[in-house]
C-alpha cells in the first residue's frame, strides 16, 4: 500500500524479508544507532510472528529516506526517522487510523517526533523514560564471589520467572508473551543468556547478550532478583556476557541503562561501558475530554 505526501511517500510491508530488503542498508549502515532496529527486525525474521508488525519505508523520488516500524508489543522505532519525514509519516498514521502509543528512538529524532504525534494525533504522554546507550571500552572484569555459566533448557522456568519480574519493575504495562515464552525466542533468536552463580552454587542473576549482527552485539536485559542485589551480582554476570559476545566476534558490545536509575549506570562504567547517545521510550493514552 503506498500513500503520497507532497515530495515524499510512505510505503507498508507485509513481509519481513521484503522490507528487509529495502532497508536493511539503512541500518547496516549504523549498526550502533540503530541496535535495537537490528535485533528487533532479526528476530522477526527468525522467530516471527510478523501478522500484526507494522513496517513502513519513506522514499523521496525513489531515494530511501527513512524508515520506522513497530513488532507488537513493542515501541514504534524511530532511530532512522529523520524530523523532515515526521509529519509525513503522522499523515500516513493518521489516514490509516493507525495510532502507535509506544515509541522509542534516540533523543534527536525521538523527542521531536513523540511531542508531534502527541499534538497531531490528540494523545497525552503517560510516561517519558530516559535511556543511555553505552559501548564496551576495555572490558574490566570484577573480582565477585561465585562463578558464571551459560543457561541450559532446564533454566527455562526460572528465567521466565526473572522475566516476569524483570517485566513488573521495568516494563509497567509490557503486555507480551510470558516470560517462558520469551525466553525460548532469545535462544531461537541466537541469543546468549547467561547465569551468575553464588558461592553456594544459587543461580543470583542473568544477562542475555544478542548474535553478533554488523560487529553489534546488545546486552539486555540484566536482571538481578531485590533478594540477591547490592553484591556485585549484576556487574560480573554482565561482565561474563560481554565476554561471550566478543568471543563470538562482536566489535562494539552495546547495553542501555535508565538514567533514572544511577547504580546500574555507574556499576558499567566500571566495567568498562563507556556512553554513546542518550534515548528515550514513551507511551501515549488517550485524551479524555477534561484534558482538552
Amino acid at each position: 500500500m503506498v500513500r503520497h505526501h507532497d515530495w515524499m511517500k510512505v510505503t507498508r510491508y507485509a513481509t519481513a524479508p521484503d522490507y528487509w530488503e529495502v532497508v536493511g542498508p539503512l541500518f547496516e549502515a549504523d549498526p550502533v544507532r540503530h541496535t535495537v532496529a537490528l535485533t528487533a527486525l532479526y528476530g522477526l525474521m527468525v522467530v516471527g510472528p510478523e501478522d500484526d508488525s507494522l513496517l513502513l519505508a519513506i522514499h523521496q523520488d525513489e531515494r530511501l529516506v527513512g524508515a520506522t516500524f513497530q513488532i507488537e508489543p513493542w515501541p514504534l522505532s524511530v532511530s532512522a526517522l529523520p524530523v523532515e519525514t515526521h509529519n509525513t509519516l503522522i499523515d500516513y498514521l493518521l489516514d490509516h487510523n493507525l495510532r502507535p502509543m509506544f515509541v522509542r528512538g534516540p533523543r534527536d529524532v525521538a523527542d521531536p517526533f513523540i511531542d508531534l504525534w502527541r499534538e497531531r494525533a490528540g494523545l497525552v504522554i503517560t510516561s517519558r523514560r530516559p535511556d543511555r546507550l553505552y559501548r564496551l571500552g576495555e572490558l574490566m572484569a570484577p573480582d565477585t564471589p561465585g562463578r558464571f555459566r551459560l543457561a541450559t533448557e532446564t533454566d527455562t522456568p526460572l528465567l521466565g520467572r526473572w522475566w516476569d519480574e524483570f517485566s513488573a519493575e521495568v516494563l509497567p504495562g509490557f503486555t507480551g508473551p510470558p516470560g517462558e515464552e520469551q525466553m525460548r525466542r532469545q535462544v531461537a533468536a541466537d541469543r546468549r543468556i547467561g547465569i551468575w552463580l553464588d558461592e553456594q552454587d544459587t543461580p543470583v542473576s542473568l544477562a542475555s547478550g544478542s548474535a553478533p549482527l554488523c560487529g553489534m552485539s546488545r546486552i539486555g536485559p540484566v536482571y538481578t532478583p531485590k533478594e540477591h542485589r547490592g553484591r556485585g551480582y549484576a556487574s560480573a554476570v554482565t561482565a561474563a556476557v560481554a565476554q561471550v559476545t566478543l568471543d563470538r566476534g562482536a566489535r562494539d558490545v552495546l547495553l542501555f541503562a535508565d538514567l533514572d536509575n544511577p547504580v546500574s549506570n555507574s556499576i558499567y562504567q566500571r566495567i568498562g561501558f563507556r556512553p554513546v547517545f542518550d534515548a528515550v521510550e514513551s507511551l501515549f493514552g488517550e485524551r479524555h475530554t477534561l484534558q482538552a
